[in-house]
């Protein structure tokens, strides 16, 4: 669904809404957020979905991922690469000031992509990242041990101010910024804000509830408490809303996919593993499991990315025939029963694996589910005990799959590690132009069989808000009318060294 479009448009969203309907709505007066203090406002350490979008008023990053998975500046005035692709250079935007009134440098844009280095929600995507260095108050020079094409994709990370980034609630350049008053926890309106820009919301003051879980999350909202929230609707601890809403899609890089076994079992055979693909019919499992938030995927990336190959993914589509083709090159004996391991943790999971197991089975192929409980399912992945499995994993902007191939890869599962497809992953990073090749190794091979990757809802209370266009991590995102190319500029422009007469100038014109 496009950003800022209603549920009314998709039927199976509409219908879930309407039967749920409370015809009393009150009018709002203010606006107010939700969150839940156990996972607190650090922006790199709190995985929490209804605390996230208080950060995009907040905090703001050098650049955004939109809707589309495009970069867009935000805090980068400019930025240029060198020609070996290892050593990016940022201009960071002047003027720019924290909510306390001090001004940015790049040693706090530096230290924010540090602490997120070394944090469990951004980590992995800097693994290729040896330093970030302020090379003076104004530029920042990020180091890499491989080059890099679209490294604007992994930086929309919130940047806060040096000596706070450890702190319960960090400050930041946003339009909003932390304050304990009257009722308790606030956001109050930055005033020194730099953006000349408009915020999605122009309140002088934002009330924060404190919510328990998520079913108090849904009655402060329903209740007109909490006027907008951030949610997965299909996630473990997911509950309904029976109110009247306003619906966006926020984008996310969150895949599930199939993995197999390659060391042992019919999915030792390349064959029948790449053929799976055919037999799973995404967009109908996706409107009768999640109800439409997501997006069914062929390949391994987002299909709103532009690394995304409508042209490459529509040879793995959903086709009977080739499956059945397949089944019978591998010579599956029907008295053999395959099982698909997944996490009991997750009740959508589960669901959409039973679905995935009866359309195999009715293909020819006998499948049963097993589902066990989380340190089971980590456990048996690890020691290689299944056939094939369901996995979730949140990827980077640019989504790197190097964590699938490399030696001890996180994601390496069942004999998956490659040489050969760690070199392709590299190769994708350095010039988009190869993810071609890595798309159709990984597709080819039936390394894994990607499915869907989701997308989380943002609801306002009718009138609540004017107009919004979430991004990704970002749902009050504020579109600046940037775009990456008016902010990329040749390497020379950023790293040459002043001259004499521009040394001197500058002298002269210090009081």
């Amino acid at each position: 669904m496009l950003p800022g479009q209603q549920e009314t448009t998709e039927d199976a969203k509409a219908e879930t809404h309407e039967n749920n309907l409370n015809p009393v709505n009150p009018i709002p007066t203010g606006f107010g957020l939700a969150y839940i203090p156990e996972y607190g406002f650090n922006p790199y350490s709190c995985t929490c979905i209804t605390n996230r979008p208080i950060f995009s008023l907040v905090y703001e990053p050098l650049f955004v991922l939109g809707s589309g998975f495009q970069p867009e500046p935000v805090l980068c005035e400019r930025f240029a690469v060198s020609e070996n692709g290892k050593s990016y250079v940022i201009s960071i935007c002047e003027g720019v000031t924290f909510s306390d009134g001090t001004a940015l440098t790049a040693r706090d844009v530096a230290a924010s992509l540090e602490a997120a280095s070394n944090s469990d929600y951004y980590g992995t995507r800097f693994s290729k990242v040896d330093s970030f260095t302020a090379r003076d108050d104004g530029t920042l020079e990020i180091s890499l041990n491989r080059a890099y094409e679209n490294l604007p994709l992994l930086l929309d990370v919130p940047i806060v101010k040096a000596g706070t980034e450890q702190s319960e609630r960090p400050t930041g350049t946003g339009p909003y910024a932390f304050s304990e008053e009257g009722e308790g926890l606030c956001l109050r309106r930055n005033q020194n804000w730099w953006q000349d820009n408009r915020a999605p919301v122009e309140y002088d003051m934002i009330q924060l509830s404190a919510c328990k879980d998520p079913t108090e999350v849904r009655d402060s909202f329903e209740f007109g408490k909490t006027s907008l929230v951030c949610v997965d609707l299909n996630a473990p601890n997911a509950v309904g809303y029976r109110c009247d809403y306003e619906l966006w899609d926020e984008p996310t890089t969150t895949m599930q996919y199939l993995g197999f076994n390659l060391n042992g079992g019919f999915f030792y055979k390349r064959g029948l593993r790449a053929a799976v693909t055919h037999i799973i019919d995404r967009e109908s499992l996706i409107a009768s499991v999640y109800e439409g938030f997501a997006e069914a995927a062929y390949i391994p990336c987002a299909p709103a990315s532009p690394l995304y190959d409508a042209e490459l993914a529509e040879y793995y589509s959903y086709d009977k025939d080739a499956f059945a083709e397949a089944l019978q090159e591998a010579n599956v004996s029907p008295e053999y029963t395959t099982t698909l391991l997944v996490s009991s943790s997750d009740p959508s999971r589960v669901e959409l694996a039973g679905r995935i197991a009866d359309a195999l089975t009715q293909a020819g192929l006998r499948t049963t589910v097993k589902a066990v409980d989380y340190d089971t399912y980590r456990y048996r992945l690890s020691a290689g005990q299944f056939d094939l499995f369901l996995g979730e994993t949140r990827l980077s902007g640019n989504f790197d799959l190097t964590e699938f191939f490399r030696a001890y890869g996180s994601l390496s599962y069942g004999g998956i590690r490659s040489t050969g497809m760690e070199q392709l992953c590299y190769d994708s990073l350095e010039n988009s132009g190869n993810c071609y090749d890595l798309y159709s190794g990984v597709m080819e091979n039936g390394y894994i069989c990607p499915l869907l990757f989701k997308t989380n809802a943002v609801m306002a209370n009718r009138g609540a808000i004017g107009s919004l266009q979430p991004a990704v991590d970002c749902a009050f995102h504020i579109a600046g009318g940037r775009i990456l190319a008016d902010a990329s500029v040749s390497y020379e422009e950023l790293t040459e060294e002043p001259t004499e007469e521009e040394t001197e100038e500058t002298e002269e014109e210090s009081p």
